[in-house]
């Protein structure tokens, strides 16, 4: 036994909806031109993200300068401390 419906055959041969009447031709609109805003500032999410990579740039600078100029100190320190062994030991 089929649940499946099977379709009724039409004496007319006519679909049983009715057809929709065609649509009229749409009538395009005018296009008027966008008023002009004026020009502010950018965004402002622009410059805080510019802002942000400067100041992230600087802060590596500062960050490599300090280590360089801690390793040169440290080598100085260490050179000092040598000469005076020396002069110690002679």
């Amino acid at each position: 036994m089929s649940f499946v419906r099977k379709p009724r055959p039409y004496s007319s041969g006519l679909p049983s909806a009715p057809v929709p009447a065609p649509r009229a031709p749409r009538v395009p609109k005018e296009k008027t031109p966008r008023p002009v805003r004026p020009r502010g500032p950018r965004s402002s999410w622009a410059g805080a993200v510019t802002a942000l990579a400067g100041l992230g740039a600087l802060l590596v600078l500062v960050v490599g300068l300090s280590g360089l100029w801690n390793a040169v100190a440290r080598d100085w320190q260490f050179r000092s401390a040598a000469a005076g062994v020396l002069d110690v030991v002679r």
